[in-house]
């Protein structure tokens, strides 16, 4: 974003009623970012090849939203009345807020996750065996094997951190309506 460009005031354009089944494709500026929606769970189409026509078009034809960095990406987005979401911050954990907060999101439950494989989007399936008396999680598409190490923790620590921007939003939701 240059000097003179500013925020648009709305930083979505998504349809409450189609919120919680939630389906991204993650312009190429985001791929930490579409990591982390694939480890929490959503399905999340990611490359950092994409050009903005294939975003675009893929948005609208597939139904999935729209995540970007790029207000120019953005406005066209909208213009097409395509879901979107517009990502301004620089920083993980309150882009991942940013993202969560937009779609109505409470929380992320860390007990109940059903991640998907951070490298190709598949869906991980619980393998036979262990590394370290860790259970093993394997991708049935591309076969990558994950475990929840000292990565994890660092994970869980930004998860927290996002649950506690969340739920500070909620608390000040209902203040406002209390008054």
């Amino acid at each position: 974003m240059t000097e003179n460009e500013s925020l648009p005031e709305e930083k979505t354009n998504l349809d409450p009623d189609k919120q919680n089944d939630s389906r991204f494709i993650v312009d190429g500026m985001l791929g930490s970012i579409a990591r982390k929606l694939r480890i929490i769970g959503f399905d999340t189409v990611y490359s950092s090849n994409f050009e903005d026509g294939f975003l675009l078009e893929e948005a609208l034809n597939s139904g999935r939203i729209l995540v970007t960095s790029d207000i120019e990406l953005f406005l066209r987005a909208k213009r097409k009345k395509t879901a979107t979401i517009l990502v301004s911050s620089r920083i993980e954990r309150d882009r991942l807020y940013e993202i969560l907060a937009s779609l109505g999101e409470k929380r992320i439950d860390l007990r109940s996750l059903k991640s998907r494989c951070s490298t190709c989007n598949g869906r991980l399936k619980k393998s036979a065996s262990l590394l370290n008396e860790k259970i093993v999680f394997e991708c049935i598409s591309c076969g990558k094997t994950y475990w929840r190490g000292g990565h994890w923790e660092k994970l869980t620590r930004l998860f927290r951190e996002v649950n506690f921007m969340l739920q500070n939003e909620q608390n000040e939701m209902l203040r406002e309506n209390q008054k």
